[in-house]
């Protein structure tokens, strides 16, 4: 985590951080964002399939931001295991929809540090404008899925379009050309598959494509070079990026 903290980068720049599945931490014009930590392996619990395939790149203890975005309550998204070991309860600012936010109110999140941002919604916090995004549930438990567009203060923006089903409603309401877009591939549980994935990605043109959601648990798991080529076949190769897990990828 330090390192990440202290990752030199100019005042036009950005540089995001994979934590594998669907989480990130991002850095921008003096901000610390976290979209959706999962740090422990507590979606095993009862169901070995869904072991870690890795450990945790970093120790919910050590995780720092000044905002932390839950995407929808799953536990590999909203996870009780990484939010009860963070630190700075007290000073992070958290952003979810309705019901998420009363599950992190549940597991000791202060409710004064919450910040409910559903979809059509915008709110500027800390100079970070949060916008919350259709998304189509992957579940009737999890019926408030938001998708967060956020745009820091010196221009630079990210588009995570949360666990969603593939839609033309979808495409309708998602940002047309964010900077960086970041969608699921591993096409289960009502998650896009790679070639539908490339679809959605080919309608909003973003600048940069990175897939998650295919990597942690075996019975999980996609080929990301299937969404690699998909976009290929759509001439977006350059635009289509595969991450490595705690590498940093800077854009400006």
């Amino acid at each position: 985590m330090r390192s990440i903290l202290e990752y030199a980068l100019s005042p036009s720049q950005a540089a995001i951080w994979w934590l594998g599945q669907a989480g990130y931490i991002i850095r921008a014009s003096g901000l610390t964002v976290v979209i959706d930590p999962y740090l422990s392996d507590s979606a095993a619990r009862g169901a070995p399939e869904f072991t870690r395939l890795y450990p945790a790149p970093v120790q919910p203890e050590h995780l720092m931001a000044d905002i932390c975005i839950i995407t929808h309550d799953h536990l590999d998204h909203l996870d009780p295991d990484t939010l009860s070991g963070y630190q700075y309860k007290q000073d992070t600012w958290f952003v979810s929809p309705l019901l998420a936010a009363r599950k992190l109110i549940a597991i000791g999140i202060p409710e004064q540090r919450i910040v409910i941002i559903s979809v059509g919604e915008s709110k500027t916090i800390e100079g970070l404008v949060v916008s919350g995004v259709f998304a189509l549930p992957t579940g009737p438990d999890v019926l408030d899925t938001t998708g967060y567009h956020i745009k820091f203060a010196n221009g630079r923006n990210v588009y995570h379009t949360s666990d969603t089903q593939f839609h033309p409603l979808l495409v309708a309401a998602a940002p047309r050309t964010p900077e960086v877009m970041l969608v699921p591939v591993n096409g289960k549980w009502g998650n896009p598959g790679p070639e539908q994935a490339a679809e959605l990605s080919y309608a909003l043109q973003p600048r940069f494509v990175m897939p998650n959601h295919y990597d942690m648990m075996a019975l999980n798991a996609e080929n990301p070079g299937v969404f690699k080529w998909h976009c290929t076949k759509m001439n977006m190769q350059e635009q289509c990026i595969i991450p490595e897990r705690m590498q940093p990828f800077v854009w400006e």
